[in-house]
């Protein structure tokens, strides 16, 4: 196996990854295979919007990922694409701790839809934390008026699209908030998430958020 301790050292079999190559401003999001004896094998990593990016050979990057004590990052290498489109890494240095576990929000818009009764609702999330998000669904003639809206603590179905992965569960409606266009704007929590789900989540969030800062657009 790679050398280390998993997930302390580097990131184990089927983590969630942050990925920064070297000369590039944004973050990427991807995903560990499985590891090999000298090796790592991730997804190809994928931008804001979901698309592929491609890197080569002796590119070197940053990965990220979240741990029991919080984020760590250690350096890699890739050293070839594989015919399955997964990158082989090699792992270079030291990983360090770069961020406590905290549950963190941060403004990201994914696809999203929501099953309340007989109505299906689309539209895009506001923010994304662990704990839950906001989103601002498409108008929907039946709902407010034939269809009540849902009511603090019901539990409402949830396909959340994170371009690699699709998180399909169940969540809590916790508010509407009013509008004054025909937008639907609700609050939403977790409810019970496994642990590679919220890891997932954790990895956009963290994502996310590197972006908005090297942007300026949080501190």
């Amino acid at each position: 196996m790679v050398a280390g301790r998993p997930n302390i050292d580097h990131p184990a079999a089927d983590t969630a990854l942050s990925v920064v190559p070297f000369g590039h401003d944004d973050a990427l999001t991807s995903r560990v295979r499985h590891v090999g004896a000298t090796f790592m094998h991730v997804t190809s990593p994928r931008n804001g919007v979901g698309e592929a990016v491609v890197l080569r050979p002796g590119d070197d990057m940053e990965l990220s990922w979240q741990a029991e004590d919080g984020f760590r990052s250690v350096q890699a290498q890739l050293v070839d694409v594989g015919d399955d489109g997964l990158l082989q890494l090699r792992v270079q240095g030291e990983a360090v701790r770069t961020q406590r576990r905290d549950a963190v929000r941060a403004p990201l818009g994914l696809p999203v839809r929501v099953v309340y009764g007989r109505s299906e609702l689309v539209g895009s999330t506001v923010d994304l934390s662990e704990g839950g998000l906001n989103c601002v669904f498409r108008p929907h003639a039946d709902l407010g008026a034939t269809v009540p809206f849902p009511r603090p603590g019901h539990p409402i179905g949830l396909v959340l699209d994170l371009y690699s992965d699709q998180l399909d569960t169940e969540v809590e409606f916790v508010r509407r908030r009013p509008r004054e266009d025909q937008l639907h704007e609700w609050s939403l929590q977790f409810l019970g998430l496994p642990e590679s789900a919220s890891d997932l989540i954790r990895s956009h969030v963290f994502t996310a958020l590197r972006n908005a800062r090297a942007r300026g657009l949080v501190t």
